[in-house]
């Protein structure tokens, strides 16, 4: 009897991946998926969303749903908190893949979903940063009442250059916009525009009641 533990075959992977339309499938518990850049039609719909609902991991095609519907019901079976960790080079559909999941979990088991899903969307798709958790608050029954969005990260690959909605590190800004004249001279800092590293992306400091009193009232209305 053979007790060796086959290897996994990445190549062989790679090749069931792009031999179908749908380029989805499993490594374990981990989910592959390459975007298609295209929308393929039924793929993300209402009717998909209940087919997934409450299914076994495994027991229907590899799915961004499916992963979902296990982390909610691992949450409910061992009343333990869940994340789900998407990573990706850019481009790679990672944004959409976050919004798959908060209509699934929003769709499922939310309360007064149309309000909900469509504010957390909305922070999804204009996020001030690049990379984000996003964190589901449910009561004791398991439906969602609300959700938050915390800004950690920023993506390294997106240091040298961002596209035209998205930004850099927050220090960059924090230090424009904050710095008075004495330190702005010290660090030789210039406007926004004029940063390499910056005029790609959006321009903008988002101004909130933990940092509005760092920045000089003159310059609230250039940043």
């Amino acid at each position: 009897m053979n007790t060796t533990q086959p290897k996994y075959d990445s190549i062989n992977a790679k090749k069931i991946i792009f031999s179908n339309v749908v380029a989805i499938t499993y490594v374990a518990n981990i989910l592959i998926a390459i975007n298609p850049y295209e929308q393929i039609s039924g793929l993300y719909d209402i009717d998909m969303i209940r087919k997934y609902k409450g299914q076994s991991l495994g027991s229907l095609p590899p799915h961004i749903f499916a992963i979902a519907d296990k982390a909610y019901r691992d949450m409910m079976r061992n009343h333990q908190s869940q994340s789900i960790i998407i990573s990706g080079e850019s481009g790679a559909g990672k944004t959409e893949s976050q919004k798959h999941i908060i209509r699934f979990l929003c769709e499922s088991w939310g309360h007064l979903v149309g309000t909900i899903e469509q504010r957390i969307l909305e922070i999804v798709i204009r996020k001030s940063n690049i990379s984000d958790q996003q964190t589901f608050v449910a009561n004791d029954k398991g439906i969602i009442v609300g959700g938050f969005v915390s800004h950690y990260l920023l993506e390294r690959s997106r240091l040298c250059g961002q596209n035209a909605c998205e930004r850099n590190y927050h220090i960059f800004y924090q230090l424009i916009a904050g710095a008075d004249d004495q330190m702005a001279s010290k660090l030789k800092l210039d406007k926004l525009e004029n940063f390499n590293y910056l005029n790609k992306g959006c321009l903008q400091f988002f101004l909130n009641k933990e940092n509005s009193d760092k920045v000089m009232r003159e310059r609230k209305n250039e940043t």
